[in-house]
């Protein structure tokens, strides 16, 4: 049985957005972590909410976060619009 649609609509009450959200970073950086292992590529999250002045990466070591950067930021605009593609 195929699972029913999420509606989508902002969470009004603060403390069930801020798990809400909690939990969907969670979900992100475990599937990144997973996709990683099994892809052997490098690869990085960076999350940035707007009441907290620091950015989130993962992983925690910033080992992959500069190679991974430096690669996106090498390529052509073009290129770029590609790299989200594939």
């Amino acid at each position: 049985m195929p699972r029913s649609k999420v509606k989508l609509a902002f969470i009004k009450d603060n403390k069930a957005r801020k798990n809400s959200f909690m939990k969907r970073k969670e979900w992100l950086k475990n599937k990144l972590k997973e996709v990683s292992i099994l892809c052997s590529i490098e690869a990085c999250v960076i999350v940035y909410r707007s009441y907290e002045p620091e950015l989130e990466v993962w992983p925690e070591d910033n080992t992959a976060v500069p190679n991974v950067l430096n690669a996106f930021l090498t390529k052509s605009p073009m290129e770029r619009r590609n790299f989200f593609i594939e």
